[in-house]
């Protein structure tokens, strides 16, 4: 509703309470609420009985979001000046947004038996009237606003005219119609939120910021514009301003939008690197939803199975617990969201394959890129390419092309979708690909983290469909697969699972290898300001995967060995990082001085520069090192892994256990120390280790973890006896 009345009946007259509202309001609108109060209180000093001042302080807390205030300083307005058609037209509008329509339809009516020429009083008395159903009435309303204020009906156009360009995907043109609304009128949230919205998703962050922080400033508890803004600052790393973000979405909205400022509290703080706080807000929201999960909304759901799942590893490793929730969400998921659009999986008809055809394979993901995910898949990709030429690559949503999309569309068929509502891709445009291309196999990469991918996969396109490699399973239908190995998936595990578990015989992945820019050794360690005689460890956990029970463990290991530094390299907040491996050295009597917190890189060819800095990987725990793992085992680096119940707490176990390593994986902090102080004083134990890393890439006896030909062949047999060919 149109809340924002002046009273402009009066003429200022310098240093009397009339100018001094007037540069209230000047504040105002510029959103400097603070100077807006100063100068009301001056013109109240100068004149209590002012009853414009009370408008504009009412307007101020209306612009806080503190409606009660607001209503207070209304009301004074109106006892101070019974005539002032714009108390009652404000107040009427702080009343309809708390849902009192009665009340507020006779402030409205007041306001416009005071003042007749009062448009948006008559637009938002029309406003009113429709809530409670009464249409004839509310239509004369609205006619006489617009004989008195044309402008009002531009603005409604202009928005609606932008909704529409931007579901046509029209984007540039829906924020020029909603840039036309502002001109009319600059109050509008609205527009400011849906320009902000559409400016984040075309990767315009410097610009989308303020469009969100305007919304916000005009409507505080405007759910839509805190939470892009949250997303905004919390991915593109300012996280100091993220969690400010979330702290204000919290503050205002908590009650009326628990869910949604839980997961995004939950997420701000862990890619900050605060799990343990992040870990607290997790547990409340669990405990939360067992009660509460029935009345969740099908946007907040589909948060949850996306955003709220894919948390919860970092945070525990309790394989039952999560298990148990990953099926609440998951199977909520399934029912509420994926059924009303595919009302049951397709039951398409495939024909038999011949013994001698080559199968059709599919892979399903958004990360065909310089990701985690592009870099493990891309090599197995390769090899399976040599064995079957039909191979189609299926991106979920937008992809910035870089040298890695490249390969891969090197390898098979890459289609990229052409809609994509809320930037991702239309599920129901995919699956029809996929079965215009008639796969026997479809692979996907990214699982239970992307929703549309659970839609997909829910449908059933192709006879076979399979998660594998980049989370844990999507828990969305058990006549489907996940491929894993028997290190990270012992026999047992069925029980914690709806997918099928089908395990390779040797580890969940293979790769070829990884680049790096060639330095000199010595150099780079003079550079670093590290003694050649020095025991350097390194921990590349990022904010997600660090917390206070591994910078206690890593620390405890230097306190131990003589003359040992501690490199960290990640993303996350600096300052974080740094405050507690400071506050943990001072617990243990260490000198700060012995923590390195280096920058990261542009590139990975310049990342993988820090294995040869290092002489011993401490990983993370509870949710391993993935890449960054291989890539130290990569490049010979001896690797102090912790191993636990869940399979993202088991990849470093996995990857020692296919290289044929014992030393390295520990089953609790204590040994992760032990063994961390074994390899930092036991330089012949590292050579040892070093050398049997680099004998495990002599192509005469070539680890399963180096050979992802090998892991082609075996993955393909796999399909083939899931498709019942061969």
């Amino acid at each position: 509703m149109n809340s924002d009345f002046r009273n402009q009946s009066e003429t200022p007259k310098l240093e009397d309470a009339a100018s001094l509202t007037v540069v209230a309001e000047t504040y105002y609108s510029q959103g400097d609420l603070a100077a807006a109060v100063a100068a009301c209180r001056q013109a109240l000093e100068l004149q209590p009985d002012w009853a414009a001042a009370y408008v504009t302080m009412g307007n101020v807390q209306q612009a806080s979001g503190q409606i009660e205030e607001a209503m207070r300083f209304y009301s004074e307005a109106i006892a101070l000046n019974p005539d002032f058609a714009e108390a009652y037209a404000n107040l009427g509008s702080m009343l309809y947004k708390q849902g009192h329509l009665v009340e507020a339809i006779v402030n409205y009516q007041k306001a416009i038996e005071l003042k007749p020429t009062l448009a948006a009083a008559y637009w938002n008395l029309a406003g009113a009237l429709k809530q409670q159903g009464q249409f004839e009435e509310a239509v004369a309303y609205e006619q006489k606003a617009l004989q008195l204020n044309p402008h009002l009906a531009q603005v409604d156009f202009h928005i609606n005219l932008g909704d529409k360009l931007a579901r046509e995907g029209q984007l540039d043109e829906a924020v020029a119609a909603w840039q036309r609304a502002i001109a009319f009128k600059p109050d509008l949230p609205e527009a400011y939120c849906q320009i902000g919205i559409v400016l984040r998703h075309q990767g315009n962050f410097k610009e989308a910021i303020p469009n969100l922080q305007k919304a916000l400033e005009i409507k505080p508890d405007f759910i839509a514009a805190h939470q892009h803004l949250c997303g905004i600052l919390r991915d593109t790393s300012d996280l100091a301003a993220a969690r400010q973000a979330v702290h204000k979405y919290s503050q205002i909205c908590a009650e009326t939008d628990p869910i949604m400022t839980a997961i995004y509290f939950v997420s701000t703080y862990q890619v900050s690197g605060l799990n343990q706080i992040a870990g607290d807000r997790f547990l409340e929201l669990e405990s939360y939803l067992q009660q509460n999960l029935e009345t969740a909304s099908s946007v907040e759901i589909k948060s949850l199975y996306a955003n709220f799942l894919f948390s919860t590893p970092y945070l525990r490793d309790d394989l039952a617990a999560n298990s148990q929730l990953y099926r609440l969400i998951a199977h909520k998921y399934t029912n509420k969201c994926i059924k009303p659009n595919f009302p049951q999986p397709a039951n398409y008809s495939y024909q038999p394959k011949a013994a001698n055809s080559k199968l059709k394979i599919g892979f399903l993901s958004n990360h065909f890129s310089r990701h985690s995910v592009g870099w493990c898949s891309a090599d197995i990709i390769r090899e399976l390419s040599e064995i079957t030429p039909n191979l189609h690559l299926y991106a979920s949503e937008r992809i910035v092309a870089d040298d890695r999309t490249q390969q891969f569309e090197s390898l098979g068929k890459l289609t990229f979708p052409t809609t994509y509502p809320n930037g991702l891709a239309n599920s129901a445009e995919i699956i029809d690909q996929i079965q215009q291309d008639e796969l026997d196999v479809l692979v996907d990469l990214d699982s239970l983290s992307v929703p549309v991918h659970a839609d997909i996969l829910y449908q059933k396109p192709a006879p076979v469909c399979i998660s594998w490699l980049g989370f844990d399973a999507p828990y969305i239908s058990s006549e489907n697969y996940f491929l894993t190995d028997w290190h990270s998936h012992p026999a047992g595990r069925e029980k914690y699972y709806d997918e099928q578990l089908i395990r390779m015989p040797d580890s969940f992945v293979a790769v070829s290898g990884f680049q790096r820019y060639g330095v000199d050794p010595v150099a780079l360690r003079k550079s670093n300001r590290i003694g050649l005689d020095q025991t350097v460890y390194l921990c590349v956990a990022p904010g997600r995967k660090f917390n206070r029970d591994l910078v206690k463990a890593q620390v405890a290991i230097l306190k131990q060995v003589p003359n040992s530094v501690l490199i960290h390299k990640a993303l996350g907040d600096a300052a974080v990082f740094e405050a507690a491996y400071h506050q943990a050295c001072e617990a243990e009597g260490v000198s700060r001085h012995r923590i390195k917190f280096l920058p990261r890189f542009a590139t990975e060819e310049e990342h993988r520069i820090i294995y040869l800095l290092a002489d011993v990987l401490l990983d993370s725990y509870p949710y391993n090192g993935g890449t960054h793992t291989l890539e130290a085992l990569w490049f010979n680096l001896p690797v102090v892994t912790r191993t636990g119940e869940q399979f993202l707490s088991r990849m470093g176990y996995s990857f020692l256990q296919a290289l044929g390593m014992e030393t390295g994986v520990a089953r609790s902090w204590a040994e992760y120390v032990d063994l961390g102080v074994k390899l930092g004083k036991d330089g012949d134990l590292r050579r040892a280790i070093q050398s049997h890393l680099v004998q495990s890439k002599d192509p005469a006896n070539l680890s399963p973890l180096w050979n992802p030909k090998k892991f082609a062949g075996d993955m393909y047999a796999v399909f083939a006896k899931l498709c019942k060919i061969g």
